[in-house]
Order: structure tokens, then C-alpha cells, then sequence
């Protein structure tokens, strides 16, 4: 049997930008052909919209103030939200 295979390396862990993401510093290096987009926060919120409106089309969510009460957030954040789909 082979003895067991031990990796020894320093990894330095830090806090950055606004919201407190934890980056890796001596973490492998990712293929150059794939790149990492960040996709934008109008997509998310357009996604997000595309699903509420199937959720209440289908009957699963009775209404936006439905969405509001669950979702912890005001009416008027679900309204914006949902206006995307106009």
C-alpha cells in the first residue's frame, strides 16, 4: 500500500470588498478559457420576477402581499420587483 499523500501549504484567508467576501489567496488557478462574469443584479431580479409571476399564476402564491409577508420584504420592494416584467 502507498502511504497516505500529505499536501502542506500556506493559505491566507482575508476579508474584502463591501460585503465581506472570503477570497483564497494560493488556491489553484482556474483554466483561462473560463472566465468568472458576475452576473448582474437587473438579471438576478428579472429571474427572480419570472418565477414569482409562475408561482402566482399557478396558485402555489396567492398574491404579491403574499410574496411580501414570506419573502420579508415591503410591498413596495415586490412591486418593483415585479414590474420588471412590464
Amino acid at each position: 500500500m502507498n502511504p497516505p499523500l500529505i499536501l502542506k501549504t500556506k493559505i491566507q484567508f482575508g476579508r474584502t470588498g463591501p460585503r465581506g467576501r472570503v477570497e483564497i489567496e494560493n488556491a489553484p488557478a482556474e483554466s483561462p478559457q473560463i472566465a468568472k462574469a458576475r452576473v448582474p443584479r437587473v438579471s438576478r431580479l428579472m429571474a427572480l420576477a419570472l418565477r414569482l409571476d409562475e408561482l402566482i399564476l399557478t396558485g402555489a402564491i396567492k398574491d404579491q402581499a403574499e410574496i411580501a409577508r414570506v419573502g420579508q420584504i415591503s410591498r413596495a420592494r415586490v412591486t418593483q420587483i415585479m414590474n420588471l416584467l412590464m
